[in-house]
């Protein structure tokens, strides 16, 4: 089927990024301001109807509605002459909700509401309920199970996060996943939800960041994202599901990706990320027409961070409650994850992170990662706790090896009482080993050298004397960044713990002056998360955030 679009604006922008398949004869608008754009010639609306060589019209805007009614003045129809942009939205997803079905809502929660509130490209005809204490919700009929007599006229989402009972009370009813019903979880993250959050956020910052379209993080059991975890919530597909051609160039990674080459960032935590600091949104329509074309995710990932092994040596008081290494089941997914990542997405990368979970020198199965044949990277960075950073496991390590390599070492502490008492580890031994980092990162053996430290309660009366050492070890950053629950603690413990007010934005006073010393102005200190005190990095366009980070202070590293 051939079409044309009615509409030049960064909608159709966006349209014609995700349906580049489609059979596109060119655009249209009532008054055009270029006779091309993006690759596409531009008519006029008269002149486009009036020669008739399409089959339909794809609207596309922001607000859809004087085009609508210029189309039916002129006669034209809905489904028949012209149709909109999100018809083509659910060819995207997986699991699509048939249209002949009514939709129901299992939940009367927070989540139910939330769910009201957004833009899902269909009508919520009511709620289910097990335990039914009213008749109405949110203006929608409430239904306990029992009530419904025909099944196959809906199409339920569950809407609770302990759900067991009411999978069990679906199947009692024969209902299939995926085609009878889905989870809240599954419904946001489908190809079309998400596009629809982007295509239509009127956000715009002046940033250009293409971290999404070359990065991918494996971490637990397979599972996947295209940025940070800490920076982005939402999962890619998991390697175990989709081969890697499918995961990589997938429709829910091409939203991801679309989501900064149209420059709204619908999905990035503007909170954590450095590089929103002191960066505002515009409104993308006061902005003149932008004519370049938008860049693509690249054929491969290139960079490749690794975190699927949680075994470490130390059990630090924000991971965990002791040592642990993977054995048993854990230990065989651990195994498989690994020798997916060896054979079908190591050969192709071209800078190497290792490992954002557990310890490098710790990991057995990073450790196959590093010693294969196919690892080859221009590049490596390692992530480690130091107390396995011995000269030893370094010449092991780096035999053989012709990429740069760099050291991040996440420490948290500036004397043995506070590191014994957060990392539980030994500080003399982290301490000989870190000289011999410094020593390393002199002679040019490490290309770059890092300390991390998570400010807490326990340890920011240390940070002043922890970027001390940092200078005296020569290192080429200090980087802080805010403690954050990963479900070690309980909301109220958290609150205790945690130096920033609750807002989670602003620090506390007592950090507040700590970050104000002289020697916390250093230009090896980097505030990372900690946005009060953050250096503004005047920077409008970055390729790779890790990248980024490391040469903001390591000098230039990627050649």
């Amino acid at each position: 089927m051939q079409y044309i679009i009615y509409g030049v604006n960064r909608v159709t922008k966006d349209f014609l990024y995700m349906f580049d398949q489609l059979d596109i004869l060119y655009l249209t608008d009532d008054c055009p301001a270029a006779e091309s754009i993006w690759g596409y010639e531009v008519k006029k609306l008269e002149d486009a109807l009036r020669e008739h060589i399409y089959d339909k019209i794809i609207v596309c805007d922001f607000d859809k509605k004087q085009k609508i009614v210029q189309l039916q003045e002129k006669g034209l129809r809905y489904d028949l002459d012209y149709i909109y942009e999100e018809d083509f939205f659910e060819e995207l997803d997986d699991i699509v909700i048939p249209h002949d079905r009514q939709v129901l809502i299992w939940g009367t929660g927070n989540m139910s509401r939330f769910l009201l509130s957004q833009k899902l490209g269909f009508t919520i005809s009511g709620f289910i309920d097990l335990y039914k204490t009213k008749d109405m919700f949110m203006e929608k009929q409430v239904f306990l199970p029992e009530e419904i007599t025909e099944w196959k006229k809906y199409y339920v989402i569950v809407a609770v996060n302990d759900a067991g009972e009411i999978i069990d009370t679906l199947s009692q009813y024969r209902l299939i996943k995926g085609e009878d019903y889905m989870s809240y979880q599954e419904l946001l993250s489908l190809p079309s939800y998400m596009l629809r959050k982007t295509i239509f956020d009127q956000s715009y910052y002046d940033l250009e960041c293409n971290t999404m379209l070359n990065h991918l993080e494996i971490f637990g059991k397979g599972n996947t994202r295209c940025c940070c975890t800490t920076f982005v919530a939402q999962n890619l597909d998991n390697i175990f599901d989709k081969n890697r051609d499918e995961v990589w160039h997938s429709p829910l990674h091409k939203v991801m990706g679309l989501s900064t080459v149209n420059k709204t960032f619908s999905f990035c935590d503007k909170n954590m990320c450095p590089l929103f600091v002191a960066k505002k949104a515009g409104d993308c329509r006061l902005k003149g027409q932008d004519t370049s074309a938008y860049q693509k995710i690249t054929e491969f990932p290139e960079t490749l961070s690794l975190g699927h092994d949680s075994s470490c040596n130390l059990s630090c008081i924000t991971c965990r409650e002791k040592v642990h290494f993977a054995k048993g089941k854990e230990l065989e997914t651990v195994n498989r994850v690994t020798d997916e990542i060896i054979r079908n997405y190591l050969p192709y990368v071209k800078f190497l992170i290792l490992a954002g979970n557990g310890e490098v020198f710790a990991s057995p199965a990073y450790r196959n990662i590093y010693e294969a044949g196919e690892c080859n990277p221009q590049y490596i960075r390692l992530l480690s706790n130091g107390t396995l950073f011995t000269p030893e496991n370094w010449k092991h390590f780096a035999e053989g090896k012709k990429a740069k390599i760099m050291l991040t070492v996440s420490v948290d502490a500036a004397t043995e009482e506070t590191y014994r008492r957060i990392r539980r580890g030994n500080f003399a031994a982290l301490k000989r080993n870190m000289n011999f980092a410094s020593e390393l990162r002199k002679s040019g053996e490490l290309c770059y050298f890092r300390m991390n430290f998570v400010v807490q309660k326990e340890n920011y009366k240390e940070m002043i004397p922890f970027v001390e050492w940092g200078q005296e070890l020569g290192v080429d950053e200090v980087f802080f960044t805010k403690i954050l629950n990963w479900g070690t603690y309980t909301p109220e413990e958290f609150a205790e713990v945690s130096m920033m007010e609750e807002d989670g934005i602003t620090p506390k006073p007592e950090l507040k002056k700590v970050c104000e010393h002289p020697v916390m102005q250093s230009d090896i200190v980097d505030m990372g998360t900690i946005q009060f005190a953050h250096k503004i990095d005047e920077i409008h366009e970055v390729e790779n955030y890790y990248m980024w980070e490391l040469e903001k202070r390591g000098g230039k590293i990627f050649i």
